[in-house]
């Protein structure tokens, strides 16, 4: 049985006993989509100012070795993806 079918049926049962249908398929989507996208959003405007943070940090360190002279630190490779 479909989910189209499934419903009408449940429609159809809830109509004769004189209560409300349920909600449609997939109405719902929506608003959990909305919320996925607005805690991504949240956790990437949260993570951004970690790193944000992080290379504030380093560039100071940066400052501090070049200004004593000593050789800056090599940069580091990414690791590849397989």
């Amino acid at each position: 049985m479909s989910i189209g079918e499934q419903y009408a049926m449940d429609t159809w049962r809830l109509r004769s006993q004189g209560q409300a249908p349920p909600p449609a398929p997939g109405t719902h989507e929506a608003k959990l989509l909305r919320a996925w996208w607005v805690a991504r959003k949240e956790a990437r405007r949260e993570l951004g100012q970690t790193r944000a943070a992080g290379r504030a940090a380093e560039q100071g360190r940066e400052r501090r070795s070049a200004a004593s002279g000593a050789a800056p630190r090599p940069l580091r490779r990414r690791a590849r993806r397989a």
